[in-house]
C-alpha cells in the first residue's frame, strides 16, 4: 500500500470516521430488517411464463397519428398532469424520508415498488401510510407545504397508472444508487485522504476486496463500514448503500461549507441520495390494459370489471387505437404504451430469435473500419485504406437541435416574469441537510402548478420529439457514411469504452450516445467489440507509450499564461519514429483496426504491449 499523504487541515477535518459515527453499525441493523411474505399472482406468473420466449421491439411515433378520433377525446392532459405532480412530490418525499432515517441512525427500508406506490399514494391523498417511521416523515412533509397548494388527483389511476409509476421509481433508484456507488466512493477517498492515480486505486482494491490480510487502520476502519455477501463480496442493496451514500454526501457539504471563504475555493457539486423527477417537464408514463381502463373511467366511460377487463383489453386497444398499422406477422401488440402526450412508444412483441454466431472471415467483408469512441468526438474512424470519418459531440447535438431547443426554451422562460423568477430562485433539492429539504418544499409546493402547466402548455414535448427524430436520423446518416462502400461487406472493430468511467463528466464536453450509435450500427454492418486497453497511449508505428504535448495558454480566471498539457496531441518519444507527433483518437482507431485485423479476422493472439497484465 502506498503512503497515504496527510489531510489538508487535520485539525480542523473530522475525517470520514467522525463522519460515519452517527450512522456506523447500521449495516448490521439493517440485516435484522423483518420483510414482508411476498405475495404471488398466478396472472403475473402466467405472463412471465408465456413472455419467456419473447422479444421486445419498440415503435415510437406522435400519439396523434396513434390514437383514432374516438380516443383523441379521453383526458390525457388531465392525468398526465396528476401523474407529473404526483412523481414530482413522492420523490421528494423518498429523498425526505431517507435523509431522516440517516439522521436518526435508523434503518433504511428496501426500495420495493411497494415503498414508492405509499409515497404516491400520500402525496395525493394526504394520509400517512406504512410503519411509524414513514408516518412520521408523511407527517414532517405535510407540515411543509404550502397551506393551501392543491395536491394531484388520483382518481381512478391507483391502479395500472400509479403501478407502473411506482415500478419505474424503484428501477430508476436501484440504478442510480448502485451504479453511481463506485464513483462517489472513489471521490471521498481522494478527498478524505488527497492522494490520486494508483494510490486510490488500490486502497479502494483493498477495500472492497472479499479478504484482506494487511493492517492499515483506515483501510480496516473502511472494510468495517462496507456491507458484504456472506461470499465477502459488496452487498449492493440499494438500502445498505444508502447510509454510506449520506456519509460522502454530508461530507461534501461539510467541506464546502468549511472552505466557501477560501482563496481559489471551487464547489463540489451535490447530488440527491434518490434520484429525483427532472424538473418540471412532462415525463413519459406507462399505459398498461389496467391504465387504459382507467382512463376510460375517468372520462366517464362505462367498462367491464376488472376480471372480466383483461380478456376484454385488447378489443378496446384495437377499437381505439390504430394497432393494425403496426404489427406484421411475426409482430405484435403486447398491451403497453409510454406515452408524455405527444409522443408515443408502442411496445410489440415478437419471437425470439437464436442468435448464432458466425466466424469472421476477410473474404467476406470489403471494408474494414476501427472505430474509437470517445467524449469531445463522438467517434474516430480509421479504414484500412487510410480514409477517416470522425463526428464531433458538437456536431451530433447541433444536427439534432439541442441547442436550438434550450434557446427556445430561455425565451419562453424570459417571456413570463413568473416563472423565470421561480426557476432562477428555486432552492436545491440535493442535500443531505433537512432544513434545506424544508426551503425547497416551502418554495415548491406553491408554485409547482404555475411550472407543469407551463411545461405542458408550451410545446416543449414536441421540440423534445423532433430532438429524438433528428437525434436518431443523425445515427442513421453515420451509420450510412461508414457503409457508403461496401453495405453490409463492411465490419467496424467498435471500442468497448461506453461512457462509465469513474472520472465523470468533463467541463463543457457532454458524451455523445455512444451506446445508441453502437446498437444502430449493428443494423446496418457487423460490428465487433475491440477491448481499448491502452490503444491510445501506444504508438500505432512502434507501440511504444506515447507522452502528452504541452502548449502556453492564457488562464481565463486570471489571466496568467501556464504550461498545460494537451489531451488529444500525443508525441512518440523512439528514435524509430524520429519525434512523431499524432493525434490521440486517430492514433487508437488504427490501432484498434490493427487488431480487429491481426486478433479478430487472422486470429492471432493479442500483442503484449496492448494486453492486460495478469493479476
Amino acid at each position: 500500500m502506498a503512503t497515504k499523504r496527510p489531510r489538508l487541515d487535520a485539525e480542523d477535518d473530522p475525517g470520514p470516521n467522525s463522519q460515519v459515527k452517527k450512522i456506523e453499525d447500521i449495516s448490521l441493523e439493517l440485516s435484522h430488517l423483518t420483510t414482508e411474505t411476498k405475495r404471488r399472482r398466478q396472472d403475473v406468473a402466467a405472463r412471465r411464463a408465456a413472455n419467456a420466449d419473447k422479444d421486445v421491439s419498440v415503435i415510437k411515433i406522435s400519439l396523434k397519428s396513434f390514437c383514432t378520433e374516438q380516443s383523441k377525446t379521453l383526458p390525457w392532459e388531465e392525468v398526465l398532469k396528476d401523474m407529473n405532480k404526483m412523481v414530482l412530490e413522492a420523490y421528494v418525499l423518498a429523498n425526505m424520508h431517507i435523509v431522516r432515517l440517516c439522521h436518526l441512525r435508523l434503518p433504511v427500508e428496501p426500495l420495493t415498488q411497494n415503498f414508492f406506490h405509499q409515497c404516491l399514494s400520500t402525496v395525493s391523498s394526504g394520509r400517512p401510510l406504512g410503519n411509524e417511521h414513514f408516518r412520521a416523515s408523511v407527517k414532517l412533509y405535510n407540515s411543509w407545504r404550502a397551506a393551501g397548494a392543491p395536491r394531484a388527483s388520483n382518481r381512478h389511476i391507483a391502479r395500472g397508472w400509479q403501478h407502473n409509476a411506482a415500478l419505474q421509481m424503484k428501477t430508476n433508484s436501484e440504478n442510480a444508487v448502485k451504479l453511481n456507488f463506485y464513483r462517489r466512493l472513489h471521490k471521498q477517498i481522494k478527498r478524505s485522504y488527497y492522494i490520486d492515480g494508483s494510490e486510490v486505486y488500490l486502497m479502494l482494491k483493498s477495500i472492497l476486496d472479499p479478504v484482506y490480510d494487511g493492517d492499515d487502520v483506515e483501510i480496516l476502519a473502511w472494510r468495517a463500514r462496507i456491507p458484504r455477501k456472506n461470499n465477502g463480496y459488496l452487498d449492493d442493496k440499494p438500502h445498505l448503500l444508502l447510509p454510506l451514500t449520506f456519509m460522502f454526501l454530508s461530507d461534501i457539504e461539510e467541506w464546502n461549507h468549511r472552505n466557501r471563504e477560501t482563496q481559489g475555493y471551487e464547489e463540489i457539486c451535490h447530488f440527491s441520495l434518490l434520484p429525483t423527477k427532472k424538473g418540471f417537464e412532462c415525463s413519459h408514463f406507462t399505459m398498461c390494459n389496467l391504465g387504459l381502463r382507467a382512463l376510460l373511467k375517468r372520462a366517464g366511460i362505462a367498462v367491464p370489471n376488472e376480471d372480466v377487463w383483461i380478456a376484454e383489453a385488447d378489443s378496446w386497444w384495437r377499437k381505439l387505437f390504430r394497432i393494425e398499422k403496426f404489427e406484421t406477422v411475426n409482430r405484435k401488440f403486447s398491451g403497453v404504451i409510454e406515452t408524455d402526450g405527444k409522443a408515443v412508444s408502442i411496445v410489440l412483441r415478437k419471437p425470439k430469435r437464436e442468435i448464432v454466431e458466425t466466424a469472421l472471415d476477410e473474404k467476406d467483408y470489403d471494408v474494414l473500419w476501427g472505430l474509437d469512441p470517445g467524449r469531445r468526438d463522438l467517434f474516430v474512424a480509421t479504414n484500412q485504406f487510410g480514409e477517416k470519418i470522425f463526428c464531433t459531440t458538437r456536431e451530433f447535438y447541433g444536427d439534432a437541435h439541442y441547442k436550438k431547443r434550450n434557446q427556445k426554451t430561455m425565451v419562453w422562460q424570459e417571456n413570463r416574469p413568473a416563472v423565470l423568477e421561480a426557476v432562477r430562485n428555486m432552492p436545491t433539492k440535493k442535500t443531505a441537510s433537512l432544513e434545506q429539504l424544508e426551503a425547497y418544499v416551502k418554495f415548491m409546493t406553491p408554485r409547482m402548478d404555475l411550472l407543469l402547466e407551463f411545461r405542458i402548455h408550451k410545446p416543449f414535448r414536441k421540440l423534445r420529439f423532433r430532438r429524438y427524430i433528428l437525434a436518431k436520423k443523425k445515427l442513421r446518416q453515420l451509420c450510412q457514411r461508414l457503409t457508403a462502400q461496401a453495405g453490409r461487406r463492411t465490419v467496424v472493430g467498435f471500442g468497448d469504452w461506453s461512457n462509465t468511467d469513474v472520472s465523470g463528466l468533463l467541463k463543457k464536453c457532454p458524451a455523445g450516445p455512444v451506446n445508441s450509435f453502437r446498437r444502430e450500427l449493428k443494423k446496418h454492418c457487423r460490428v465487433e467489440t475491440i477491448d481499448e486497453f491502452r490503444t491510445s497511449k501506444l504508438h500505432l508505428v512502434c507501440h511504444c507509450e506515447m507522452k502528452n504535448q504541452y502548449s502556453k495558454r492564457l488562464c481565463k480566471k486570471d489571466g496568467v499564461e501556464r504550461t498545460l498539457k494537451v489531451h488529444s496531441v500525443l508525441h512518440c518519444t523512439n528514435n524509430g519514429c524520429h519525434g512523431m507527433t499524432v493525434n490521440r483518437d486517430e492514433n487508437a482507431s488504427k490501432n484498434m483496426l490493427m487488431l480487429l485485423i491481426e486478433c479478430k479476422l487472422c486470429g492471432q493472439p493479442r500483442p503484449l504491449a496492448f494486453s492486460r497484465p495478469r493479476t
